[in-house]
């Protein structure tokens, strides 16, 4: 009777978990249906930009993204977008340096050139001022001598004085020894006097004509002076040696003739 009843006991227990694993499967079978219904599931209003992609797919880019990204380039055979206005900055940069650069080296070659162009104009001034018939070594001594003797001579004078001496006398030494080259330097300065000062140029123009007018009147009132007075001694002698008979223009003969 025990046998009898533990095998009932366990035919029981037998049936009611296989019916416990028919269930649970069956409940597997229906979770997996639901699960795959709603991953192809779709909702007609669902918004596209909510999609969450499946691991693995490409999703071609929309118009506006492109448009941002720019055109597509190949470049060293590697496709390249880079937006068009990151592409204009950076142009607009290089092109901004580029003339920046063009604009400097512009007024670096302008002033090299006014630089040489000004040397080369002080050189052949310079060299045409020398007359080459005139020796500059021993003649440039004796104009520095002069111009120390005029700072010697002016030691114990005033300021003024001890100024100008040196510059006197080292102008007149240059007018000696150096006189055609005085000539050329005078020249070069009255020219650079028109060209920087010429209201001072036309007083100094003006003060010269009158200095060589005076000078010119002195020495036609000095001739006409002299001419009188040769004519008054003329007439004198005339005068004597019609009165007295004596030839005076004659010449005196030695007494031992």
């Amino acid at each position: 009777m025990a046998v009898f009843y533990r095998s009932v006991k366990a035919g029981t227990f037998l049936v009611g978990a296989s019916s416990t694993l028919l269930c649970l499967n069956q409940l597997n079978n229906n979770a997996n249906s639901i699960i795959l219904n709603e991953s192809t599931r779709r909702d007609f209003y669902e918004d596209d930009d909510q999609i969450t992609p499946i691991p693995g797919t490409v999703i071609p880019a929309s118009a506006s993204e492109l448009e941002v990204l720019g055109p597509n380039k190949l470049v060293s055979g590697v496709s390249v977008r880079s937006p068009s206005v990151l592409e204009n900055f950076f142009k607009s940069v290089r092109q901004e340096s580029l003339n920046y650069y063009q604009n400097v080296e512009n007024k670096f070659n302008e002033l090299t050139d006014k630089y040489y162009t000004k040397e080369r104009e002080v050189t052949s001034t310079i060299s045409s001022l020398h007359d080459r018939r005139e020796d500059l070594f021993p003649n440039s001594i004796y104009i520095v001598v002069g111009t120390l003797a005029g700072t010697i001579v002016a030691r114990r004078r005033n300021i003024l004085i001890r100024a100008l001496s040196p510059l006197v006398f080292g102008l007149f030494s240059f007018a000696i020894f150096l006189p055609q080259t005085f000539e050329n330097s005078k020249k070069l300065v009255w020219k650079l006097e028109q060209k920087n000062l010429p209201e001072f140029a036309s007083r100094q123009k003006l003060a010269a004509e009158k200095v060589d007018s005076l000078v010119n009147d002195v020495e036609k009132t000095a001739g006409e002076g002299k001419r009188k007075i040769d004519s008054t001694i003329k007439d004198t002698r005339k005068l004597i040696a019609d009165v007295t008979g004596l030839n005076i223009d004659q010449e005196v003969t030695k007494k031992g003739k």
